[in-house]
């Protein structure tokens, strides 16, 4: 041992001897490297991972303290990508592992101990179309894949590095985002818009079965194509091959977020396209939209076809399009206006206040409104000065009336290619007169021999004669009768219609028959697709109401007279919810309010009907939600008047009972199952309904065999004196010959006030 001490010391004198500041502590006891651990992560080389991943990690320093810790993830190269066309090795999981230099600038300092990354997952290793055995489903729910491995050392608080980081190399995957093409494109068809048309889209990006996100952000593209009659399952020449590899001449947009402020990440606008027929084959294009996730995963698959994913589109480019205008007027009604439509003329009554409202819809196109402007009997279309100023805020204009003369309205809007839609209102005035009494319109068609016609006639003159005279008025059959047959099934003009104080309408036909009525007062819903070209009559009776006049409508199913056919399969009998009505062909838009409200039946004060199945095997097994009526005292203490059915009148399979066509009347639904809104400022006698009334002897009023309403008694108004609107779901004449007086004068007199107005 004193040998060692001795040898020690003698290394000591000869250190002692030497330079201390030469040779340092740490020549005389070296600093050892920290080492570092990961602690937790994907497990080495795992080749199924999400892209989000998370990393712990702990270092240690035997002879000091961890100061920080440095990170590198590296990238590997992709091993294949169709999407973006780089070529790669061709070996998906061969990854060659280089631990970086210790003075690699990619190093970054943290003091965390954790952290997660978003990694990349940016190539489909397989191609983006199905193989034989596959569809599009299997492509989208291929994953898009990359390699990497993430590099952490430790530093101690001397600087001094680990020299062998600790690493992980792990394969991320991600499902790309789906895209759709929102309306007007519809999924399956072509798209036919003008020359310059915006394109709007939205979609998501699965992270599992039942959780997506929104993509990071979009790119898109539209290139020229023409009709290939050889291929008819997708007619636009080289789709989808010609958006994989795009022809020098065109490139993708650059990638907009998805969010972006300016909303440029779900929607393009394109401009300055060619139109069908410029030139041979010009006019058709084939427009994409593709959507990336956070890790790179880009939209592999081009559909054309399919509903919710379709992110591509056919387009033929037409320069008929341009905005839908849609114009209303309270008693005029709704309208619709294309580029090129024809004016539309209108019969009003002098005084009568037009208030025109107007919107316009370009969504069937993807434009953009750019503004409206209107003006009244303009002299100069192309003086700006005679119009209103262009605006988006300008949609109506202030309430006019005219004593006399015709008078021109007109409308325009502008979209964002410049194309315009003119719509024309020419107004002809005529003055209100009612210096006649009362005028039935004889509205009957096929479905009366001869014989049954003129006994139709001889009945409804001798009836409304006696009426008339029971009042010291005079009905006159030469003047105070117009017969729609003898005037090439016209209805009578509004100049007609205006001379009388009350009208009395007898419709028969089919439903498909010719009526007056049909032709005049028929609804038509304007939101379908199909009848926005459609010739839509200007419907004066709602104007003649409007003006004081008094209406009875009366006839075989009139209600079927002046409301569209169309009704879903299956539910033909069902009743119609007039104030809620939806067109079951074309529904409308969410939103959008019935327009049901804008029919003569509503105006009528009708709020819900039924047709009837004249067998009943269909009809008396549904709910119909309406009310029976009640043969009692009306508020004015007079009785209803007995109406006994005529031996004419008969029908099979009812019991014994005629089946005739039911209505509602307004607030008479309130304590029923489905509640409607009643009709404003339209009310009904409390004697016209009850819920369930049991028969009187010799009460034998028409009815159902459910005991429904068969006519209805409507004010025009809270303020009107007496009721100012009746309507009947049977032909009077079948009732016997008395019942027919009595009906006659029940309505004309005791509630039209036959007599009692002045004109």
């Amino acid at each position: 041992m004193r040998r060692g001490v001795t040898r020690a010391s003698v290394v000591l004198l000869v250190v002692a001897g030497c330079n201390d500041n030469e040779l340092g502590i740490e020549v005389r006891r070296p600093n050892q490297p920290p080492e570092t651990v990961l602690a937790s992560g994907p497990p080495d080389s795992t080749t199924i991972n999400g892209y989000h991943v998370e990393f712990f990690w702990s270092g240690t320093d035997y002879d000091g303290t961890i100061d920080h810790y440095d990170v590198i993830l590296v990238d590997h190269p992709k091993a294949q990508s169709h999407i973006d066309g780089v070529p790669g090795d061709g070996d998906l999981t061969r990854v060659v592992v280089e631990v970086p230099a210790s003075d690699d600038p990619r190093w970054l300092g943290t003091s965390s101990r954790d952290t997660i990354l978003v990694t990349l997952a940016d190539t489909l290793n397989r191609p983006p179309w199905p193989r034989p055995d596959e569809n599009d489903e299997d492509v989208r729910n291929s994953a898009f894949e990359r390699w990497h491995t993430f590099f952490v050392r430790a530093v101690d608080n001397d600087g001094i590095v680990d020299p062998t980081p600790d690493y992980r190399s792990f394969n991320a995957r991600s499902i790309a985002p789906v895209v759709r093409l929102r309306r007007p494109v519809v999924a399956g068809q072509d798209f036919q818009c003008p020359a310059t048309v915006v394109f709007r889209w939205d979609g998501y990006d699965p992270i599992d079965e039942s959780t997506s996100i929104e993509p990071e952000a979009s790119r898109w593209v539209m290139i020229s194509s023409h009709l290939d009659p050889g291929r008819p399952g997708t007619p636009y020449s080289s789709f989808p091959d010609s958006l994989r590899n795009l022809p020098s001449r065109y490139q993708w947009s650059p990638w907009q977020r998805w969010n972006a402020a300016d909303s440029l990440g779900k929607y393009a606008v394109v401009s300055d396209l060619t139109h069908v027929g410029d030139f041979p084959g010009s006019g058709y294009y084939i427009f994409a939209v593709q959507a990336r996730d956070e890790a790179g995963a880009i939209t592999a698959v081009l559909d054309q076809k399919t509903p919710e994913k379709n992110n591509c589109v056919f387009v033929r480019v037409s320069g008929t399009l341009g905005p839908l205008l849609h114009m209303s007027d309270e008693f005029l009604g709704p309208l619709q206006f294309i580029t090129g439509s024809r004016p539309v003329r209108f019969d009003i009554a002098g005084g009568q206040s037009i208030h025109f409202k107007w919107s316009a819809d370009v969504e069937h196109y993807g434009g953009i409104v750019d503004g409206y402007r209107y003006g009244w009997d303009l002299r100069d279309l192309g003086d700006a000065s005679e119009w209103s100023s262009w605006s988006l805020s300008t949609t109506a204009a202030p309430p006019r009336s005219f004593s006399s003369g015709t008078h021109r309205f007109y409308v325009q809007v502008r979209d964002n290619a410049g194309t315009v839609t003119q719509a024309i209102c020419e107004l002809a005035v005529h003055q209100v007169t009612r210096t006649r009494t009362v005028l039935w319109v004889d509205d009957s068609d096929y479905l009366a021999d001869a014989v049954t016609e003129a006994t139709d006639d001889a009945r409804w003159i001798d009836v409304l004669s006696r009426v008339a005279a029971t009042k010291g008025q005079r009905f006159d059959k030469s003047v105070d009768v117009f017969d729609v047959g003898l005037n090439r099934r016209e209805p009578p003009p509004i100049w007609k219609l205006f001379e009388y104080q009350m009208i009395v309408w007898s419709a028969r036909s089919d439903f498909r028959g010719q009526s007056g009525l049909r032709s005049l007062g028929r609804f038509i819903d304007p939101l379908p697709t199909r009848n926005q070209v459609a010739f839509k009559p200007f419907n004066y009776l709602k104007v003649y109401l409007a003006n004081g006049g008094r209406l009875w409508i009366n006839g075989f199913r009139p209600a079927w007279q002046i409301w569209p056919l169309e009704r879903e399969r299956l539910h033909e009998w069902d009743p119609v919810n007039v104030t809620n009505w939806d067109d079951p062909i074309d529904p409308h838009p969410p939103g959008i309010d019935s327009v049901g409200t804008t029919s003569l039946l509503y105006a009528m004060g009708i709020e819900m009907f039924d047709v009837g199945a004249i067998t009943g095997s269909l009809r008396f097994l549904r709910d119909h939600f309406c009310r029976g009526m009640d043969p009692c005292a009306d508020v004015a203490g007079d009785s209803v008047p007995l109406l006994i059915v005529a031996p004419t009148w008969s029908q099979s399979g009812t019991g014994g009972r005629p089946n005739v066509e039911i209505y509602n009347m307004p607030n008479a639904m309130a304590t029923q199952r489905n509640p409607l809104v009643p009709l404003p400022g339209i009310s009904v006698a409390v004697y016209c309904y009850a819920n369930g009334y049991p028969e009187r002897p010799g009460f034998t009023y028409p009815e159902t065999a459910d005991g429904q309403p068969t006519f209805i008694l409507a004010k025009g108004s809270p303020l009107d004196p007496s009721y100012t609107r009746a309507f009947c779901g049977f032909e009077p004449y079948l009732l016997s010959e008395d019942s027919h007086l009595r009906l006659a004068e029940f309505v004309l007199v005791r509630h039209f006030g036959l007599g009692q107005r002045s004109p």
